[in-house]
């Protein structure tokens, strides 16, 4: 009697539990600094165990209490059911003080990009860093209690530099180290003359909106170039002109392009300027709803190898700095700063932008990946291009960063540790009265002839 057939189904759920292991020793730890354990302890922040086995299982704490929004409460528990550590929430809260530094040389280390992807042509292989600054809040401030200073590789789409400061300090190149021949575009927050010299004395180039009245320029012999009566006249819509500014006794030679808007975004742009005046309860001088229909950069990039066009194009990339502020508050959440200390909100700042970090590592791998994948005919015109959202791949790595961080336990584990979880489920003294805990010794008494114990009250 022949016997039955029964073909195997393909073993696609065989790897499953390769897949959905210990994510964080298998998949994050290799891609952290091979010194990371030697800055611990340089940088004081992991000199005695104390609970804790290793830097990475600090650095794991750390990220998991910023990613996942945590209280030092929950910090403590989620440790004690992955089996990270059992230490007190208070110990917690001064581990993440005393790695402020320690996460500080991480974030740059992590920030040390690549050079100029090869795609590019060597006239342009350039280092073009987009930089900007936001304003972060902490709660029972002013809105504006922290600021966040970013140089945006644009070649290599990732952050190149960051660094916080408080409120007092202000928008400026000094901020960042300038490579040889790196180009800084940047808008009039950062148009002043001290920003040519800055990038000059680095050797590097600037492609920067202006304000006239703060950049006073001049001409070849010394005398005031007037902007005004130079856009009035006839002439096209995209003008350049070679000018000087000085700056520390020092002259430089820039190029002027002034480009007119067209008319809607004209119009728009004479509305905004008038609702902060309004705002502001100021009158709107004419001179300046003139100005507001033009775009003006000054640039000292090298007019034979970069056109006025080629300057107008690239300072509109600059909006991709803007996104990238706006992703990390959206998706990372960098806008809710739960930390009232400045100590403690500058190490969650930090700790944020390290797990940032690690997530740009990812997307730009995954960007390559579905590059690779996608083959695209020469005669194809670049709107007909499939775009990978950046939006929903920063989501995507920065979920993916979030489960290996904060791994996953049983129920089974969770019963198992709730003597030890015992510390951070009592709530801590209070001197008014539990409602629920009142209501609750209430109801469990009724009938019985013995009075219900009384709640602490106030």
């Amino acid at each position: 009697m022949p016997s039955q057939m029964h073909p195997t189904r393909a073993p696609a759920m065989v790897q499953l539990s390769q897949l959905t292991g210990d994510a964080w020793t298998r998949e994050l730890v290799p891609r952290l600094p091979a010194d990371l354990a030697l800055q611990a302890h340089t940088h004081k922040a992991f000199q005695r165990r104390r609970g804790l086995l290793q830097s990475t299982d600090l650095l794991r704490g750390l990220l998991a209490d910023v990613l996942g929004a945590m209280s030092f409460r929950r910090l403590g528990a989620w440790a004690v059911l992955i089996d990270l550590a059992d230490i007190s929430d208070t110990a917690w809260r001064q581990r993440l003080l005393r790695a402020s530094a320690w996460l500080l040389w991480l974030l740059g280390s992590l920030l040390a990009g690549p050079p100029a992807p090869a795609w590019l042509p060597s006239s342009r292989r350039q280092r073009i860093l987009l930089i900007d600054a936001t304003k972060l809040a902490q709660p029972g401030g002013t809105g504006d209690d922290w600021r966040l200073h970013t140089a945006y590789a644009l070649e290599a789409g990732r952050r190149a530099q960051v660094r916080g400061t408080d409120r007092p300090t202000g928008e400026h190149l000094g901020h960042f180290a300038l490579q040889p021949e790196a180009i800084v575009v940047a808008d009039n927050g950062y148009g002043y003359r001290r920003s040519v010299a800055t990038a000059a004395q680095q050797q590097a180039f600037v492609g920067l909106r202006i304000t006239p009245a703060p950049f006073p320029l001049e001409t070849a012999a010394g005398t005031p170039f007037k902007v005004l009566p130079w856009l009035r006249r006839r002439g096209p819509d995209v003008r350049c002109a070679t000018v000087w500014c000085q700056w520390a006794r020092q002259r430089y030679e820039v190029r002027l392009i002034a480009a007119r808007l067209p008319p809607d975004a004209a119009c728009a742009a004479r509305q905004r300027r008038c609702r902060r005046a309004q705002k502001h309860s100021r009158h709107v001088q004419a001179t300046t709803l003139y100005m507001a229909a033009w775009v003006l950069l000054v640039t000292t990039l090298d007019a034979t190898a970069w056109t006025e066009a080629d300057v107008l194009r690239l300072y509109r990339a600059r909006w991709q700095v803007e996104l990238v502020y706006k992703r990390m508050k959206q998706v990372l959440r960098l806008n809710q700063i739960r930390s009232t200390q400045a100590a403690s909100a500058e190490a969650t700042v930090r700790a944020l932008l390290v797990a940032w970090a690690l997530q740009e590592e990812e997307a730009a791998q995954g960007r390559a990946l579905v590059a690779s994948l996608t083959t695209v005919p020469a005669a194809v015109p670049a709107q007909a291009v499939d775009v990978v959202s950046s939006w929903v791949l920063t989501a995507l790595c920065l979920e993916t960063l979030r489960q290996q961080v904060h791994g996953s336990w049983s129920a089974t584990r969770l019963r198992t540790c709730l003597p030890r979880l015992r510390r951070f489920l009592i709530a801590s003294p209070r001197q008014r009265i539990h409602q629920e805990t009142d209501v609750r010794t209430g109801l469990a008494s009724k009938g019985s002839s013995q009075q219900p114990p009384q709640s602490r009250v106030a």
